[in-house]
């Protein structure tokens, strides 16, 4: 990486970067002497040396009726344009946290008209669906149901984490796995902590759909894009406690057919 894509990076432009690198090269410049021997026009290079400034990377001075250019030296320069880039970023965090209301308030006004389907909600977003299950599991307050299949969209160690909470809660949870998911070593000793722990598990050749249910009340039920060739994941929520209670009875059907872990380690020879 050359040095002009180098300062860059620390919070320089590349007409800012490349007058600086100039700059070092002699004590003391004009701006016009700058522009001969740079790619910056005359009419862009004041408004350059002026942004050199505001970062703390390039001192002006008088001298005869002319504004006399001089670069700060590096290690002063360097520690001036990351402390503005720092200060750049705390207004922007607080823009951010001012926007999240506002939009916030938008979303809660917009959520809250009389919509037929408000209790549906499609997500595609990994990180979103993530957020939004991991808030179902930890305002649960009696039970989780789950088939667990692939893909997966959070890490086995943040799971675990957040599960290992909900049975602290004394929340019953129930999971019924896929064969193909635990033959790997990680699930394998995944499902025997979480075991361990408190959850009741079992497995199962092969599950209709990837579905959480929580306290009867919410359902998630992600499915794969049959159409796309890219590793994709529609995830629908429903906020109905009827819905729930249905796909609960389809569960509840599913869990006596499985296999408790034992069984399965028993069957495939596994010790």
């Amino acid at each position: 990486m050359d040095l002009i894509s180098k300062l860059q990076d620390i919070g320089l432009t590349g007409r800012e970067a490349e007058i600086y690198i100039t700059m070092l090269q002699k004590k003391e410049f004009k701006a016009p002497e700058i522009a001969k021997i740079t790619t910056i026009s005359r009419t862009k290079i004041y408004e350059v040396l002026q942004n050199l400034i505001n970062k703390g990377a390039c001192s002006e001075k008088q001298e005869n009726g002319q504004k006399i250019y001089s670069a700060i030296e590096p290690d002063i320069a360097i520690n001036n344009i990351l402390s503005v880039q720092q200060q750049e970023v705390i207004r922007r965090e607080k823009i951010g946290v001012a926007l999240e209301k506002e939009l916030t308030s938008i979303c809660k006004k917009n959520s809250s008209k009389n919509d037929p389907l408000v209790y549906v909600e499609v997500l595609t977003d990994r990180e979103q669906i993530r957020r939004k299950c991991s808030d179902f599991q930890k305002n649960a307050k009696k039970e989780i149901l789950a088939f667990t299949k692939a893909p997966y969209t959070t890490t086995f160690k943040k799971y675990v984490n957040e599960e290992v909470n909900a049975l602290k809660r004394k929340i019953e949870i129930r999971s019924i796995y896929e064969y193909r998911d635990i033959v790997k070593d990680e699930f394998l000793k995944g499902i025997s902590f979480w075991v361990s722990a408190g959850e009741k598990a079992k497995v199962i050749k092969e599950l209709p759909i990837k579905m959480v249910i929580f306290d009867e009340k919410i359902t998630v039920l992600a499915m794969n894009d049959p159409i796309s060739l890219k590793p994709s994941i529609t995830t629908m929520i429903i906020k109905h406690p009827s819905f729930a209670k249905t796909l609960k009875y389809v569960f509840e059907n599913i869990w006596k057919e499985a296999m408790t872990l034992e069984e399965y380690k028993i069957k495939e020879k596994i010790q």
